[in-house]
């Protein structure tokens, strides 16, 4: 049998692991923060993180949140009873955003359901 040569489907490409990316994508161990994360719709979109192509996703640091061009910031809390509400303000004006972690790589953001994209 030949050595499989197919790559993961949510890995992350090494180009995109800079910036905010490079800070998400290890996630956090801290109780309450496992959302931190690279996240998409798709597990295939994880190959476009850092592309123009890239469209469905979120990166979530513990004071940044994107899923556009553009970034915004907060101080965000810890999820409780893996909910939790991230209030956040930039460039576009200040949201509110949903979230809630069923299991350690699924996360719902604002009732999207999305996946863990891995470094």
């Amino acid at each position: 049998m030949e050595p499989s040569s197919a790559i993961a489907l949510n890995k992350l490409p090494a180009t995109a692991l800079g910036g905010d990316v490079g800070v998400a994508a290890p996630g956090s161990t801290a109780e309450g923060f496992g959302y931190i994360g690279v996240w998409v719709a798709d597990a295939a979109d994880c190959a476009n993180i850092g592309t123009s192509a890239a469209q469905n996703f979120a990166v979530i640091t513990s004071s940044t949140f994107r899923d556009g061009p553009t970034a915004a910031y907060g101080n965000f809390a810890g999820l409780v009873d893996g909910k939790g509400t991230l209030k956040a303000g930039g460039a576009n004006g200040q949201r509110s955003i949903s979230i809630a972690q069923t299991t350690p790589d699924a996360l719902t953001i604002d009732g999207k359901d999305y996946v863990r994209c891995v470094p």
